[in-house]
């Protein structure tokens, strides 16, 4: 048979051997996606499948398996893959276990091509393997290929590498079966996807038993051993090459590795570390020249010679050398070992070398044998006690055990009042070009003389006048003394003299007193005492002393202006009580575009990076703060942040202003898990590799024990990532290694470095993400570790301490967000959570005992000054924001940042700049999709919101003109950018979707309403240059850097600054009139009348028409109402309008359905707008509520409530300000009221009363909108409240969504969850709504009643099911395109199978049904059915849906009539009936269900 390639000599042999008899067939080209000659004609020259008597060759040809879950036979005699491109594709799409889809091949001959897996699967191969030529393995790296073949052969061998799938192999590769192969196999240098399987993986102790392995990939974890065969050797014919190699098992057990059987010489010049052993066996040499070979396990020599040429063997191990075996140590030092064997006998301790071993050594070195005793290994000694002088040995209460300080405002000063005139008693500070001096003492901790250094700039900041700072003796007639107790001997003395009493703060947490005395010492006639109870406390007393001199906390990071003073003068006393959160900070993260590269190339450049002289700014404004504790930046992609620790000073830094250093939920025990190097040091696996994680934490647990830190403890993946375990790993699983393993081994450091006495130190532990299901898992944590409660990234706490945690020693804390780079999308560049939403959440976590650590996650820092500050004010005393406004604290925030004169409308700004971005923040506004806001309805809600920035931006601009030169910086910065840019942002955005609508409604002005578009856009980059390169000098350049290149995953990050895309219309020349109604995108067309939404009355409503040109050429319009009570505001013009249509109500006649219309005319055409006036008989206004019915629909904000009624304990709703998506909100006063038992409302349940008219009876709907809260504790069912129309039994509706669903990835983007409850009402009139308490978590934002309007929209993903098929599968995905984030997965794999759901409470009627699909190459053929009853027969409705697309996304299927003959829940079933011939399984995946009804009556109602 003629053949088309160019055969080499060998290959002609190998077809000789194995096809004497047999037809060759060989392939003409790729198998490509959907074909598979390994059963199929597919690419083979005689047109036929595999089959017997045939010898089958790939040539230079992929040849793919089939893309299915089934397992094959290979028909033909052999397969020859061959030459470097010929290929065996193995495209399983089984589940990624063993053993996937099998194939067997009974005579596979690899003459130079490669067999690789690629689908997100495991491939296993069975039957017999022979090696004629260099070839290669591989999977890609989501899969494996494991072989279970005998392999045999002598040609090269490699596993992945770069020549293999483009390098893109980095997939596992498992050996099986007991190999005679005894070629090379060469393991690559690629990084291994799985760290657990490595690149290869050694499923039998004997695959390599005659072969010699050439390891060049330095990653500890390219080759693995199977835990499950670990029972004796791992045999290898010979080593060599460069890589390293991990000696412990997949679960991290040691591993005895035997090399040489091949009797081969080789030299190895990886490493060999871990906790296994090395056995040298054969005739021939091992040369080893690893620096850490052997790191910890024993070492036996039973055949030829083992070089060492480096001493490292482990200084506990046993070396044992068999009788003819040498152990030859070719370096000249003494290396230590635990014991000897020589020739079987057991040799005593001392010095063993080539003179004295009788023949058993060779080389210039020597062993030293010292016998560690039986128990007593160096492991077990216990270390000598260590002391830290941070130890905490008392429990620490808020306030230190006293009450919440007093406060007349949110920013009262925690110090006495500094005024420009003398009095009696008084201290002058500065004036009349004098200065008071300034001491401390030496022998103070650092903080104090950097204290005192600020506060003689602060002086001259305000006076001019710099006063002289001193550690000698006062010698001042007027001086500010300044000290901490036990650490200054100032202060000590001041003390045993009788001049100052420290009876108040003596022995608390960061407390101080400051009093002016008289003649406190020789020489000093007057002087301010500020005294501390630590070190903090004094630099606390300092700050407070600059802050009531006029010094903002952001004079340096937020250029507050300092209004410059004649004179200071200040007399009294103070004493600050401790403060009431114990430790309160900030955590600096995803810094990559904005404090990086700030610090590295605008105010750092001479190290490159956040170095010391950047944490030292940000350690004094956290000191002005009174706050006291940072998590450092740490991010890794897509700028580097050198890790803290790593940079010089950094620490030493932190340490000199007694900030206390802790770090972020995956740096576990101070280390950024960015220094672990998984190529050097192995898997970040507790599992696999204990040892070496071990270390790289004990490292830097001894390099930081001299400083005051919090240590995290725990374990999570080494990029925010869940914890790395074995595959299949449980959660309890991984809850028992961080029980018994992980922490004790963390606090065993802590033991030995640190404190002998683990429990006195401050540990955290933080159930982020994945960690809280370990933890509910049943994780016990030592009583003394305080556990550090998250939010859900958004602002919204997910769980708080139930009565057993708060009784805890270690207590809680909470971690809470102000930016986040992550999921379902983020927010880095505005600060835009509200204070009033901040306020209510960290309320809830002080009642319910957080109060150990407060830590906000705060960003590059700028631009979220106002939520920084606010957090950590609220820390200090969290009572002082029980009774809260917005408003208020905004207005006093002002007054005191630039004056009192702008203060109010300041505060109106900021109150509207959160109001408007908290609904939509600026980042969720993307380049592409919908914003949300309709552009037709509710009177235009897209242009209301643009008119609503518009009008904040000119007032912000206003203020702005009117402030003075000095202020004018800090005010663009913390106000006018946010504001001016979220309105650009958001101008942008609904610009560029309206533009497309224009252009779909064929509108003239599309081109120019995209320029609109373009002009936002640049006037958003305008800013950012702006703000980097103009406000204050350039100060903070690079402070906002974007990276609109960015793609793929992180393009997200960058919205704010990516242009979306616009509608694009090429109009004709003629004129041609165009009008678009409000409520509708559609054009008017001409003989259909457009309809115009109901004008009702009671709402007062008006609509508005659109007209436009679709033409160039110039067009007058006009417009004529039908009747003189048909208001238009505009009748005629010559350009694009928007009118507003008005009722004259006085004029217009009464009924239930008045009709009227409007014509418009242009351009020889007419087009017709009709109306319908809803203007009852005897509607008597004036005894109207305030909340009536609008075109079917009712809305109610929760503060409107006409009644409210309290438990008998006194708990009830509560007015919150400011504190949801709609401003105001009710919440349950307290927060810590228990739950009450949905079956005993309505008696003794909190409620509130709401009423509002309807002129519609029908079945309605209730949405309730609410914060996005979670569950509170462990201990509370949900979040739930109860709710009835008219008397009607009270429906419990519960809105809890859990952490990563499509429901809460909704709530999360909206600031609201919404319950929906059905009900009816019976006869038009009043109706009466009432509200009751189930769970105090709930915070009502607004209730809208929607009354029937014939159509029923279902999100999936919250529809109940009914039934199932038993053997499928029915669950909820997240996928952000769906409509509301996810959609629901009928897992069918082969027809018949179903899954049925409820459609609740369905009106009888005609109905056209649609199914939002996602189709895609794995879905099926579908069939709908529906039934009335839970047991009732179904029904097809509709032709079967074939869902197979080879391009995806989601489509709605054709409308679908079905009838329905009673009110009540309706079942819907989709079933499999089968799948396309190209369709890889029978999944059906659909995202929503609209319902409308056939023919809807007339309106006669609003």
């Amino acid at each position: 048979m003629h053949n088309p390639f160019k055969w080499s000599a060998l290959a002609l042999l190998g077809l000789l051997a194995h096809s004497s008899d047999a037809a060759n067939v060989s392939m003409l080209g790729h198998d490509d996606v959907g074909i598979s000659s390994f059963i199929s004609a597919g690419n083979w020259d005689n047109g036929a499948a595999p089959s017997a008597g045939n010898d089958y060759f790939t040539g230079p040809f992929r040849l793919r398996s089939p893309a299915t879950t089934l397992n094959y036979t290979f028909a033909g005699d052999s397969l020859t893959v061959h030459t470097s491109e010929g290929r065996l594709f193995g495209k399983s799409i089984a589940a990624p276990v063993s053993p996937g889809q099998v194939l067997t091949i009974n005579n596979l001959i690899l003459n130079g091509g490669y067999v690789d897996q690629s689908g997100w699967s495991w491939l296993t191969l069975m039957g017999n393997i022979e090696v004629i030529a260099e070839s290669s393995f591989g999977a890609s790296s989501s899969d494996t290929l494991e072989v279970m073949s005998v392999i045999s052969g002598s040609a090269p061998l490699n596993i992945s590498g770069p020549t293999i799938n483009s390098g893109q192999d980095t997939g596992a590769v498992i050996l099986s079966a007991a190999n005679p192969y005894s070629g090379t196999m060469t393991l690559c240098a690629n990084t291994p996807a799985n760290s657990e399987k490595g690149l290869l993986r050694l499923n039998h102790r004997d695959a390599l038993a005659s072969a010699t392995l050439n390891t060049i990939s330095s990653t500890l974890v390219a080759l693995s051993f199977s835990a499950g065969v670990n029972t004796g050797a791992f045999n290898i014919g010979a080593l060599t090459g460069t890589g390293n190699m991990m000696l412990s098992d997949t679960v991290g057990m040691p591993v005895l590795l035997s090399v040489g059987g091949k009797g081969s010489s080789t030299t190895y010049s990886g490493s060999l570390v871990g906790s296994g052993g090395l056995t040298k066996v054969g005739s021939g040499t091992l040369r080893l020249l690893g620096a850490n070979s052997n790191n910890r396990g024993d070492t036996a020599v039973e055949g030829g010679i083992l070089s060492l040429t480096v001493p490292h063997l482990y200084d506990e191990s046993t070396v044992s050398i068999a009788g003819g075996a040498v152990l030859q140590l070719d370096f000249a030092e003494t290396d230590t070992v635990g014991g000897l064997v020589l020739g079987g006998n057991a040799q005593p301790d001392g010095v063993y070398s080539s003179g004295n071993s009788g023949g058993f050594i060779t080389g210039a070195g020597s062993l030293l044998v010292k016998t560690v005793a039986a128990g007593n290994d160096s492991s077990s000694t216990p270390a000598p006690p260590v002391d830290s002088p941070y130890r905490s040995t008392r429990a620490w209460r808020a306030y230190d055990g006293g009450s919440a300080p007093r406060t007349s405002g949110f920013f009262d000063v925690p110090f006495m009042a500094v005024r420009t005139w003398n009095s009696a008693g008084a201290l002058r500070i500065a004036g009349r070009r004098r200065t008071a001096g300034i001491y401390y003492s030496a022998d103070d901790a650092a903080v104090v003389g950097i204290a005192a250094k600020a506060l003689r700039d602060d002086v001259q900041r305000v006076t001019g006048l710099l006063p002289r700072v001193s550690t000698r003796a006062p010698a001042a007639a007027e001086a500010i003394l300044i000290g901490t107790i036990g650490e200054s001997p100032l202060i000590d003395g001041l003390i045993a003299a009788g001049k100052l009493d420290v009876s108040a703060i003596e022995g608390k947490w960061e407390a101080y007193t400051a009093v002016v005395v008289k003649h406190p010492m020789r020489g000093v006639r007057r002087a301010l005492i500020i005294a501390g109870s630590d070190r903090r406390g004094t630099a606390f007393g300092v700050f407070g002393l600059s802050e009531s001199m006029g010094v903002s906390p952001w004079y340096w990071w937020g250029d507050v202006a300092v209004k410059p003073k004649s004179a200071l003068y200040i007399r009294g006393s103070h004493t600050q009580a401790s403060p009431a959160v114990k430790y309160r900070g900030i955590f600096l993260n995803d810094e990559d575009w904005g404090l990086q590269p700030w610090a590295a190339q605008t105010f750092e450049p001479e190290v490159g990076n956040i170095g010391p002289k950047t944490y030292a700014t940000i350690y004094e404004l956290l000191l002005r703060l009174h706050s006291n504790m940072i998590w450092p930046a740490m991010h890794e992609w897509p700028v580097m942040t050198t890790p803290f620790y790593l940079v010089p000073g950094n620490k030493i830094m932190a340490d000199k202003y007694g900030i206390v250093i802790s770090t972020s939920h995956h740096e576990p025990m101070h280390r950024n898990s960015h220094e672990y190097d998984e190529s050097l040091l192995g898997s970040y696996s507790y599992w696999s590799n204990w040892d070496t994680v071990y270390h790289f934490w004990d490292e830097r647990v001894e390099e930081t024990a001299d400083c005051e830190n919090i240590y995290t403890v725990g374990m999570r993946g080494r990029t925010d990532a869940g914890m790395l375990a074995p595959s299949g790993t449980t959660d309890a699983q991984k809850t028992e290694k961080l029980q018994n393993a992980i922490i004790p081994d963390q606090r065993k450091m802590l033991s030995e470095h640190v404190n002998s006495n683990a429990s006195e130190m401050p540990q955290i532990f933080i159930p982020y993400k994945e960690t809280l299901v370990q933890y509910q898992a049943g994780l016990q944590l030592p009583d003394d570790v305080t556990i550090l409660w998250p939010d859900d990234n958004h602002g919204y706490i997910r769980q708080l301490s139930n009565a057993s945690e708060r009784a805890r020693s270690g207590g809680s804390g909470l971690y809470y967000h102000l930016s986040y780079w992550g999921v379902p999308a983020s927010y880095l560049w505005f600060c835009s959570t509200p204070p009033a939403m901040t306020r209510s959440e960290m309320l809830k976590a002080w009642d319910f005992e957080a109060r150990n650590i407060w830590l906000v996650n705060v960003g590059d820092l700028k631009p979220a000054e106002i939520g920084t500050e606010f957090f950590l004010r609220m820390a200090r005393n969290p009572e002082a924001f029980r009774n809260f406004d917005q408003h208020d604290y905004f207005t006093q925030w002002a007054a005191r940042t630039f004056d009192a004169w702008h203060a109010e409308a300041i505060a109106e700004v900021l109150d509207g700049y959160f109001s408007l971005n908290i609904v939509k923040r600026p980042e969720h506004l993307t380049s592409e999709g919908e914003s949300g806001f309709s552009l037709v309805s509710n009177g235009d809600e897209a242009q209301k919101r643009l008119d609503k920035f518009a009008s904040l931006a000119a007032l912000a601009d206003t203020i702005y003109r009117r402030l003075s030169a000095e202020q004018k910086p800090s005010f663009y910065e913390m106000v006018l950018y946010p504001v001016r840019a979220s309105y650009k942002v958001n101008q942008r955005a609904l610009l560029a979707e309206r533009s497309r609508m224009w252009a779909e409604q064929k509108r003239a002005a599309t081109a120019t309403l995209a320029a609109e578009v373009q002009a936002a856009h640049d006037a958003v980059m305008a800013e950012v240059q702006f703000y980097n390169e103009v406000n204050a000098g350039g100060k903070w350049n690079l402070t906002l850097n974007p990276m609109p290149e960015l793609a793929g995953w992180a393009r997200e990050t960058q919205n704010p600054f990516l242009m979306p895309e616009v509608g694009s219309y090429s109009p004709p020349a003629a004129a041609a009139l165009g009008v678009a109604i409000e409520g509708s995108a559609a054009v008017v067309e001409s003989g259909v009348p457009g309809e115009l939404p109901v004008f009702n009355r009671a709402a007062d409503s008006n609509r508005f028409i659109d007209i436009f040109n679709q033409g160039t050429a110039a067009m007058r319009w006009t417009a004529v109402a039908s009747a003189p009570w048909v208001v238009l505001s505009e009748t005629c013009g010559a350009a694009d309008a928007r009118i507003t249509v008005s009722i004259n109500w006085r004029r217009a006649p009464r009924g239930n359905a008045v009709l009227g219309n409007v014509t418009v005319a242009a351009a020889g055409a007419e087009l017709t707008v009709s109306l319908v006036v809803y203007h009852p008989e005897n509607l008597d206004l004036a005894n109207l509520p305030d909340a009536v019915e609008d075109n079917k629909v009712v809305v109610i904000e929760a503060e409107d409530f006409v009644a409210r009624s309290d438990r008998s304990d006194g708990a009830g709703w509560r007015r919150v300000d400011k504190a949801t998506a709609s401003q105001d909100g009710m919440a349950i006063v307290p927060v810590t009221a228990p739950s009450v038992d949905p079956t005993s409302i309505p008696t003794d349940a909190p409620s509130l009363t709401y009423k509002f008219y309807a002129f519609t009876t029908g079945p309605v709907q209730i949405f309730t909108q609410c914060l996005p809260t979670h569950k509170t504790t462990s201990a509370h069912v949900g979040v739930r409240y109860a709710i009835s129309l008219n008397g009607d039994s009270p429906i419990v509706v519960d809105v809890n969504a859990e952490e990563y669903t499509a429901a809460w990835n909704v709530n999360t983007l909206r600031a609201a969850s919404v319950g929906v409850s059905d009900h009816k009402i019976t006869a038009p009139g009043s109706q009466t709504i009432e509200v009751w308490m189930v769970d105090a978590s709930v915070v009502l934002d607004k209730l809208t009643v929607q009354l029937f309007l014939g159509t029923y929209m279902y999100e999936a993903e919250e529809l109940t099911v009914h039934d199932k098929s038993t053997d499928v599968q029915v669950t909820n995905y997240v996928d952000a395109p769906a409509s509301a984030g996810g959609g629901v997965h009928i897992q069918s794999t082969k027809a018949s199978q179903f899954g049925t759901f409820v459609l609740p409470n369905v009106q009888a009627g005609d109905y056209e049904i649609i199914i939002r699909v996602k189709k895609w190459t794995s879905r099926g053929i579908m069939q709908l059915a529906v039934a009335e009853t839970p047991t009732g027969l179904f029904t097809n409705i509709g032709d079967e849906q074939d869902l197979y697309s080879t391009t995806g996304g989601y489509s709605d299927l054709e409308a679908i009539p079905v009838k329905f003959v009673s009110d009540g829940p309706k079942y819907l079933r989709f079933t499999a009936t089968g799948k396309n011939p190209s369709a890889s399984n029978y999944w059906i995946l659909f995202d929503t269900i609209f319902m409308s009804t056939v023919t809807v009556d007339p309106p006669s109602g609003p």
